[in-house]
């Protein structure tokens, strides 16, 4: 290690021309660079500079061991941005999971990342359940809604209101609600997976109003409640990206637009590790820039 540590000074010594100049580009004392030369000479058994006032000149020797060292050090310097490539440009595979409901955006985001990156492998895990990413093996899950506490590193990638939703059929049948106090008379589909399944606090104007709901259908799946509202089946609350298509078309109608009942978070988790692979990072920083158009 030290003959290749004085190979370095030596040809930054010939590269500078001298041995201040080479102190200077290697940051360390003139006389440190000096005496590693001599050192590098001793060991050589040969003269490689000949020194006088006012400049250097390179023996037939240091000649020959010059063009040595600058093929090696050139070889180093081609790994190291071989390896820094390999450290920013992605590889390998990237496990993801994420709620069925979201899949759309999410499969949209990836598959964009995937192009840009195309030394990558990306594995989809949908799941509306949270997932033990750690026993699984997932890089990264998406959750939408609330986190319960752990150990999981966290970054909030956006925010989407929820909207209470039925279908035409269902409040041709049932009458459409003009106010909160009225939706505990309501068919509810229950979602299962939320903190307060059965009780709802809507907003408007500072006030609050908190309703009971109640029904006889429930589910732990976002996208069973979204096809039983299509069908007919009752009212539920879902993210206005899971509903904001069939509200253009006409398949749901949005119940008291003028209340608030609360919005869902959009969250990426990962485990927390010491050294985060490059292929995370990079995605993290993707989900980030791109998630808020697809909850606009």
């Amino acid at each position: 290690m030290d003959e290749l540590k004085r190979m370095v000074i030596f040809a930054r010594v010939v590269e500078s021309r001298s041995f201040a100049g080479a102190a200077r580009r290697l940051g360390i004392a003139r006389s440190a660079v000096s005496r590693h030369v001599s050192l590098l000479e001793q060991s050589l058994g040969v003269r490689l500079l000949t020194r006088t006032t006012r400049k250097l000149n390179l023996t037939e020797a240091g000649e020959t061991y010059y063009r040595s060292c600058a093929r090696i050090l050139a070889e180093a310097e081609q790994a190291q941005q071989r390896v820094n490539r390999l450290r920013d440009e992605p590889s390998g595979t990237l496990r993801v999971a994420g709620p069925v409901g979201f899949a759309g955006p999410l499969a949209s985001m990836i598959h964009d990342f995937a192009q840009r990156h195309p030394r990558l492998n990306v594995e989809l895990l949908l799941d509306d359940r949270v997932v033990d990413m750690v026993k699984e093996g997932i890089d990264l899950s998406v959750r939408v809604g609330w986190l319960a506490d752990s150990s999981l590193v966290a970054r909030r990638l956006g925010e989407s209101r929820r909207l209470l939703c039925a279908s035409p059929e269902y409040l041709e049948r049932h009458g459409r609600p003009t106010a909160p106090e009225q939706l505990s008379d309501h068919e509810w589909i229950i979602f299962s997976l939320l903190p307060t399944p059965y009780h709802w606090t809507f907003s408007r104007n500072r006030r609050e109003y908190r309703v009971q709901a109640g029904g006889r259908l429930r589910t732990n799946s976002a996208t069973v409640l979204h096809k039983l509202l299509l069908e007919g089946a009752g009212i539920g609350a879902l993210s206005r990206f899971m509903v904001r298509d069939d509200i253009r078309a006409g398949r749901l109608e949005v119940l008291l637009p003028d209340y608030d009942c609360g919005s869902a978070g959009v969250w990426a988790v990962w485990p927390e590790r010491r050294l985060q692979p490059a292929r995370l990072a990079l995605f993290v920083e993707h989900l980030q820039q791109h998630t808020p158009h697809h909850l606009a």
